[in-house]
């Protein structure tokens, strides 16, 4: 009883918070500008620049001044959820990737192309705004986005022979840039170099995965695989080309043995495998670059292997969008872009060591770490995420069903044709 109190009394508290700060008499500032709120989950740095970002704007904007409010990351879906029920709500927000589709198909977000977005549409990278297009409209715009790539152990692939016994890249013989070259190219070399880097008799493998949808997205888009139609209407999991990637996938643990099982309860992790020298290689993105320099692991980063599809990743991230209930919406449509310029997409990834998502910074953004340099470039190789409006749900209904097939409980046919009918019932057409 005490705690369903609690809960109440909390509510309440966070109902008060958001009809007191968000009071709709205060719509202008002490200098009678209009005010524009933006609810963001940004860190201290980002947000440093973010400030900035917003004073160039206003100075282009003289009638508006934009509020930036920072909400926690984990749980801004339930704030905007709950905001927005009481009509509360920001103009602009921050959310994850995955939640714009439950907002556009709630009719909570603005299609862009009323504003005019299709003439800017090709300034940015589609698989991140891939994301925000739902039902052939777009309703958001990427802000920050991320993808995976191939870790490898370089001590290890120089103790299989696979490597020059030499410390630092660029000494006399080696070449700039043939240490990210080791990582196979396809995924039929990747197995044969991966049995010169496993020795089952010391638990040491060339591989270690893990099993959610996410994770796995990057074999199912070397494959040219789709979860969902382009439409947003049609399971396809269970397509030819899907099949032949999780069979792939399963194979280097069953058949090849070169893959530690890691995805089983109870294994070590890949990250930790990796750092403990267990495992040569692991699928990674860039937020654990620092980390695993902290380490003095050495370490490089090199594309993933392609299958039929070639090389190709996942993708992360955030986007921004702006709420219907916003009666600024033009206003806030030319800060989001602004701020999601080249120009400003520089500063910003330049100063962060982040990814570009406005194409024109690519071309402009030179990293002094050379792992984030591959990273852009395998970016440019991304595939769409399937765009669903319960992406845990439709994670809940695969990785089960995947991982049967990894445990040799199903054959890849019949696991996917089992996910595949379950999300046609259960997410698709409910």
């Amino acid at each position: 009883m005490k705690e369903k109190i609690l809960i109440i009394l909390a509510v309440v508290a966070y109902l008060t918070l958001v009809f007191v700060g968000w009071d709709d008499s205060i719509s202008t500032s002490p200098d009678g500008r209009t005010i524009l709120t933006f609810w963001h989950t940004y860190n201290d740095p980002e947000e440093v620049i973010l400030r900035e970002v917003i004073k160039k704007w206003e100075v282009l904007n003289p009638k508006y001044t934009v509020r930036p409010v920072r909400i926690p990351f984990d749980g801004h879906k339930p704030k905007l959820r709950t905001a927005l029920t009481v009509g509360q709500g920001p103009d602009m927000a921050r959310v994850d990737w995955s939640f714009v589709c439950e907002l556009a198909r709630k009719n909570a977000v603005v299609d862009l192309g009323t504003q005019g977005f299709e003439s800017i549409r090709a300034q940015y990278l589609p698989a991140a705004l891939g994301a925000c297009n739902v039902g052939g409209k777009y309703y958001g715009l990427p802000d920050q986005s991320n993808c995976v790539a191939m870790f490898y152990n370089r001590q290890m692939f120089r103790d299989a022979g696979l490597l020059p016994p030499v410390a630092e890249e660029g000494s006399a013989g080696v070449p700039a840039g043939e240490y990210e070259a080791v990582v196979p190219k396809t995924w039929e070399e990747f197995i044969e170099v991966g049995k010169k880097l496993t020795d089952e008799s010391k638990g040491q493998y060339a591989f270690a995965m893990m099993n959610t949808l996410w994770w796995n997205l990057v074999f199912f888009n070397t494959y040219g695989a789709r979860i969902i139609s382009e439409d947003g209407t049609k399971c396809i999991i269970d397509s030819e080309a899907a099949i032949k990637a999780i069979e792939m996938m399963a194979s280097l643990f069953a058949t090849h043995k070169i893959e530690a099982g890691a995805w089983r309860p109870g294994a070590i992790s890949p990250e930790q495998g990796f750092v403990n020298g267990k495992y040569a290689m692991i699928l990674m993105g860039p937020w654990n670059l620092a980390k695993f320099k902290n380490t003095k692991l050495d370490f490089g980063v090199g594309l993933i292997p392609g299958g039929t599809a070639g090389t190709s990743t996942n993708v992360g991230g955030t986007d921004v969008v702006i709420f219907k209930g916003s009666k600024h919406i033009e206003a806030s449509y030319s800060f989001l872009t602004f701020f999601t310029n080249a120009e400003n997409q520089v500063r910003w990834c330049t100063e962060l060591n982040q990814l570009p998502i406005n194409l024109g910074a690519y071309d402009l953004v030179k990293f002094e770490d050379k792992h984030l340099m591959t990273f852009m470039e395998q970016m440019k190789h991304a595939g769409p995420n399937p765009v669903v409006k319960d992406f845990g749900l439709l994670e809940d209904l695969v990785n089960p069903e995947v991982e049967a097939v990894l445990s040799g409980q199903k054959n890849a046919k019949d696991a996917l044709g089992s996910a595949a009918k379950k999300i046609q019932e259960r997410l698709l057409d409910s």
